[in-house]
């Protein structure tokens, strides 16, 4: 990019910013490529989780749907976060 960009700031702690170093370093991008594709990039939403976790009452239709969800959410979170 040749282009000057706006510059955006915003403040992370130092622990924050080394998982973010980390995660860039193993993607092999920079930080900045990182927060930016984070923000950009469309990832799990809540169409995402009311079609999983109506998957999932189909298929387990002894457990009702309000104690399914929070187990569902909390598992496209965890994945999500993964990468």
């Amino acid at each position: 990019m040749s282009k000057k960009l706006p510059r955006v700031e915003f403040a992370v702690t130092p622990e924050e910013r080394k998982m973010l170093d980390s995660e860039a370093e193993i993607l092999n991008c920079t930080r900045q490529e990182l927060i930016r594709d984070r923000l950009f990039t469309k990832r799990s939403g809540r169409q995402t989780i009311d079609r999983a976790i109506e998957t999932v009452t189909r298929r387990y239709q002894g457990i009702p749907r309000h104690q399914l969800e929070p187990i569902v959410c909390t598992v496209i979170c965890a994945l999500a976060a993964e990468g």
